[in-house]
């Protein structure tokens, strides 16, 4: 009986010592194949955010897919949706909707274009009509720069009327800060008696 017993844990020890062994061959050979290597496809990067209008009646959409934002607006009651506009990303420039981007009455809508050096403001027309000169969009920071050059634009906060966006700034040389309002369509900069926070 002790034989038996002793033949068979011979037999599990050289049984384990070859699999053991066959084991850790295989890790070391080296296996060559003839597939061709993994074909890498660029995969779009999309992106969209929105805003309804205060009344629900409309939707702003940006979309940006590729190196290009590409400007929406749908008519929440038939659907219908009209590309406003379409702009091609340049280095980090981001389209932004700031959270009161639409007049009240739904006419105009404004976007933050977050720049590395200095944000602008671009004001549109929702019916995706263009400006007096064929403009797309009115800059803010044009006017401003040349009706008032000793400030700097900070924010627009929103809307202060159908026309109206108000313009927080701080002077360049000290800490004063005012706000203004800019008059759309004449795109006129009126400085205010107070700051709006």
């Amino acid at each position: 009986m002790k034989i038996k017993i002793s033949i068979f844990i011979l037999i599990i020890t050289l049984l384990t010592f070859f699999v053991t062994g066959e084991l850790n061959s295989k890790k070391n050979r080296t296996v060559i194949t003839s597939a061709a290597p993994p074909v890498i496809t660029p995969i779009e990067s999309e992106t969209t955010s929105s805003m309804d209008s205060p009344d629900g009646e409309k939707t702003l959409m940006i979309e940006k897919k590729d190196n290009f934002y590409t400007i929406f607006i749908t008519n929440n009651s038939d659907g219908n949706k009209t590309q406003v506009f379409r702009k091609e990303k340049i280095n980090s420039s981001q389209l932004e909707i700031p959270y009161n981007t639409w007049s009240p009455d739904n006419f105009y809508f404004f976007l933050k274009e977050k720049n590395a050096s200095v944000d602008n403001y671009l004001v549109f027309q929702s019916s995706g009509e263009s400006f007096l000169n064929n403009q797309p969009y009115l800059s803010i920071q044009e006017p401003f720069k040349i009706n008032v050059p000793n400030y700097t634009i900070e924010e627009v906060t929103g809307w202060a009327g159908p026309n109206l966006l108000i313009v927080n700034a701080k002077q360049n040389d000290s800490d004063s800060k005012i706000s203004f309002w800019y008059e759309v369509p004449s795109q006129a900069v009126i400085q205010l008696g107070t700051y709006f926070k």
